[in-house]
């Protein structure tokens, strides 16, 4: 959670966003992992994991 709040440490970050890159990468196979580590970042920065997190769990 305190990586989805942008409360986590510079490396709880970077270790979320490279497990969530490669878990999209699994199912956007012909996505570079680059690309997915991209997209994961991107969802985590911008509040929308949180987002989906929190209509996930109500």
């Amino acid at each position: 959670m305190a990586v989805l709040e942008d409360k986590a440490t510079e490396a709880q970050k970077m270790a979320v966003i490279a497990n969530a890159g490669m878990a999209i990468k699994v199912i956007k196979p012909e996505q570079s992992a680059e690309d997915c580590v991209a997209e994961a970042r991107e969802s985590i920065e911008s509040g929308k994991a949180l987002a989906g997190w929190k209509k996930l769990v109500s």
